[in-house]
Parts: structure tokens; sequence; C-alpha cells
């Protein structure tokens, strides 16, 4: 995993490059440390636990000590199959298996699913309203949703034709089940395929994205760890646990920064002596 995926950069991002050259002074870090920075790199502003997760990540850095096993991260998630249903807590999961086993129905006609308990008839309907006659722009566009939904990356790049859809089939690639504007995003979704037409930008909020609630909370966030990185002053005598901890402040400071497009610099870049 690239420890910057979750935002867009480029290598001649200045904050960047001095971030990793801390990073090579720190030589060969711990398992534990390692996976606290992987946090940090699946920090996602639009996942609708996304004040829980920074708490975590927050937490983990101050004791330098994270009990989160990253390998578990989205066990739950409906890419895993119907067992999933049985430990999921939050009821996303079920809901989005709903749609996917309405989106199925339209697809092949299908009513074996009903027979589970767990079927939302009214839904069901509505989405067969939504997506109406059938097509074969319409089924192919459902089934990259449906691969999408699963994350099943072999059929969604297979179903992909970035032609004439391309617009719809951009908006599907946004669509996810923890993101804090499901369901209402995936219903936009369907009734733009029903249409053969993508949703008007400024209704969607896909993946990525966030609303004034969440800006307004992580530029609380981003001030107060940016003033805590001007209390760090490291010298050639700090303890490596001083530099790694300023580090993955930096690391973390930097997402949120990049992540909702704040323009105030990063303190703390270059006051330690080399």
């Amino acid at each position: 995993m690239n420890t910057w995926s979750n935002i867009q950069i480029s290598s001649h991002d200045s904050e960047i490059n001095k971030i990793n050259d801390l990073e090579k002074r720190l030589g060969v870090l711990t398992d534990n440390v390692n996976r606290i920075r992987e946090l940090i790199t699946r920090f996602e502003v639009c996942h609708f636990k996304y004040k829980i997760h920074l708490t975590k990540i927050k937490d983990s850095i101050t004791n330098l000590n994270s009990n989160i096993d990253t390998t578990k991260i989205g066990a739950n998630h409906i890419q895993h199959g119907e067992n999933v249903l049985k430990s999921d807590t939050t009821g996303r999961s079920l809901k989005g298996q709903q749609y996917i086993w309405a989106l199925m129905k339209w697809l092949k006609d299908d009513d074996a699913h009903q027979t589970l308990g767990k079927y939302n008839i009214k839904l069901g309907e509505q989405i067969q309203t939504w997506l109406g006659y059938k097509n074969s722009d319409k089924v192919r566009l459902v089934k990259l949703l449906l691969a999408r939904l699963r994350w099943d990356w072999a059929s969604y790049e297979n179903l992909q034709q970035k032609g004439k859809f391309k617009d719809i089939e951009a908006q599907a690639s946004r669509m996810d089940i923890c993101h804090y504007a499901f369901p209402e995003n995936l219903d936009l979704i369907i009734k733009g395929i029903g249409k053969l037409k993508a949703v008007e930008e400024k209704f969607f909020e896909g993946c990525g994205s966030f609303n004034t609630e969440i800006k307004t909370y992580l530029e609380k966030e981003f001030t107060d760890l940016n003033n805590v990185l001007n209390s760090f002053h490291i010298t050639n005598a700090s303890s490596k646990n001083d530099l790694i901890k300023k580090w993955l402040i930096l690391c973390l400071v930097k997402t949120i920064k990049e992540n909702i497009k704040i323009e105030i610099p990063v303190n703390g870049l270059g006051s330690y002596e080399s």
C-alpha cells in the first residue's frame, strides 16, 4: 500500500518531501508503528465513522501503540458475501445487501432472495420502478454498479467502457456502503441508470467528498494538531520516539489538509537539526 494513496499529491509537493525525508531519518520502524501509519493511510473523510477513526489514530500516536488489527478492517463489508450479515452491528451491510438483492432481481427477475426474510420488498419494487425497462446499456451499468458495491474489481474493470456513459461509470466508481451519504447516493445513481443520465454533480456526494459538518470538524482538528507540531523542538538529542510521534502527526495533518483542501501550511517542517 502506498502510504499517501488516500490523498492526491505531486512529486513536487515540498511538504510531502520533507515528511518523507524525516521518515528516512527514522530508519527501521517497528510493526506497531507501521500499523499506525497504515491507519492514517486508510483514513477517509467520507467514511460514516470518520470521527471514531480519527480518535483511534490520535490515541495510537499518543501511546505509540495500536491495538487495531488492520487485517480485519472492513471484515463486515458486503464484499465478503452474505455471511457478514451475522456479524455486522451497524446495519449497513444488511442495507447494502438488500440493494444488491433488488438489483439482481431486476437483472434476472429472480425471487429467490425473498425467502430469506431479509429481502426488502418495498425497496425492490422501488428499484424496479427507477430502472424501468431493460436494455443492454442499463444491464451493463447495473452489473458495473454491483461489481463496485461488492469490490469485485476484475468484473468492474471488464464492464467499463468509458464511452457515452462515462459520467455514470465515474459516479458508480465513487459509491460504497460506508459513505456518509449512503443510501441516498445509491438511490441517485440507480435513478440515473434508469434514465441513462448521470446525476448532476451538485447533488452527488461520492467517495472522497465531504459536507459542511465534516469540513468544520476536520478544520478544527487540523488547527489543533498543527498547533501541537509547534510544541515539538526536535534536535539530534531527541529520542527516536519523539521523532516518530512528530512524523506520525505530520502524516496525519498532511492527510487531513489535502482531503479537505486547506491552504494553511503544515507546521514543524524543517524545525529539527540535520
